[in-house]
């Protein structure tokens, strides 16, 4: 089956390589922009208006997970939890006026990249360094906000594993690698300063793609990225 995330919160599905499309009922007219499956029938998508979708019949059928208000609502929370138990760190306290002022505008951020590992744990990645973790296949989405070197919350693409872990890329060359140790998405130096559209990755390489056909690799630690030469 294929199956096709766009516009207006279409969703479209064919069973027979694309020569006929069938429309998925989809509870939201959003733009959609990224779409993952995690199995042949349980898949999620993310689009504007922070909205997360979910399916259990391979894509005819979708309910609404999460939206921009909720979002808005559950990282403002999470961050007065962290500020009341850290008072004295400056960096929560800057992250939680930012996180009122995501609010204050209103449920306007997309989420723009969704990767499961399986088909309960998963992450959602979008603009201003939004992102959000589950355990529980969407049931619920746990802010991780804080956790990403990411100081100027530039916008996050996509999200995709390499070897044994997972990355994100974003804006002005933004490469985070998972320490699942830490529990954070750790910065990974780039040479290169344009954004970051796409990544994948394999037992031994991290490839992350951007701007103008630009493509670099790494190994799977994310060290020593090198320019590759991409035919136009």
């Amino acid at each position: 089956r294929l199956v096709a995330v766009g516009q207006r919160g279409h969703i479209v599905v064919s069973d027979d390589g694309g020569g006929s499309w069938q429309q998925a009922k989809v509870p939201v007219s959003a733009d959609l922009t990224a779409v993952f499956f995690a199995s042949a029938r349980k898949g999620w998508a993310v689009g504007h208006d922070g909205v997360i979708l979910a399916t259990t019949d391979g894509g005819l059928n979708w309910t609404l997970q999460l939206d921009g208000r909720q979002a808005n609502e559950r990282l403002v929370a999470h961050l007065q939890q962290r500020v009341q138990a850290q008072p004295e760190a400056a960096e929560l306290k800057a992250l939680l006026g930012e996180a009122e002022r995501f609010k204050a505008q209103g449920p306007d951020k997309p989420f723009l990249g969704v990767w499961f590992a399986d088909e309960s744990n998963g992450w959602v990645v979008g603009a201003y360094n939004l992102i959000f973790r589950t355990r529980d296949g969407g049931a619920s989405w746990q802010p991780w906000f804080d956790r990403t070197d990411n100081p100027k919350l530039l916008n996050l693409y996509a999200i995709a594993p390499a070897g044994d872990s997972v990355y994100v890329v974003g804006e002005s060359g933004l490469v985070l690698r998972l320490d699942a140790d830490a529990q954070r998405f750790v910065a990974k130096p780039t040479p290169y300063k344009g954004s970051f559209f796409g990544v994948a990755g394999n037992a031994s390489t991290v490839l992350a793609v951007g701007l103008r056909g630009n493509a670099y690799a790494a190994d799977a630690a994310g060290n020593d990225w090198q320019k590759l030469e991409v035919g136009l």
